[in-house]
């Protein structure tokens, strides 16, 4: 009688366990990430007054007191009723010391058409926090 011989098996790596290392890595990654959460704008608001409890003033203000700034939809700047124009943030700072220097306590309003792309709004208020401004309103037509 002929004994066979045992054949060898054929090396493999074991895939088993290949899925709960790979699940393993994911929790470990998603624990150990930090992710990075983007700040928005800050701006503090006025409190909302009742509406039956107080009247509703309306005020109109001159240019002495505040400085319209609106801007277009192609990002030209339009400060209070002169022509359109593209103003350069040093422009634009030398712009808003000129208005302060007018009046201490001036109130931007910036007025943003809905075309406009929202960096320009950004950097129009960039440039009033930079100089301090805390009297800024924000619009949009």
């Amino acid at each position: 009688m002929k004994i066979g011989r045992k054949r060898k098996g054929k090396a493999e790596i074991p895939t088993s366990s290949m899925s709960d290392i790979a699940f393993l890595l994911i929790i470990f990654f998603m624990a150990t990430t930090k992710f990075d959460v983007k700040e928005g704008i800050r701006i503090v608001l006025p409190q909302a007054s009742a509406q039956g409890s107080e009247k509703v003033q309306t005020i109109s203000l001159t240019e002495k007191e505040m400085t319209r700034m609106q801007i277009t939809s192609d990002g030209m700047l339009v400060i209070n009723k002169e022509a359109p124009r593209q103003y350069e943030s040093g422009e634009l700072d030398a712009l808003i010391q000129e208005k302060l220097l007018v009046n201490q306590d001036m109130i931007f309003k910036v007025i943003t058409d809905r075309e406009a792309k929202y960096n320009e709004m950004i950097r129009v208020v960039d440039r009033l926090k930079a100089a301090r401004i805390e009297k800024i309103s924000l619009s949009t037509n």
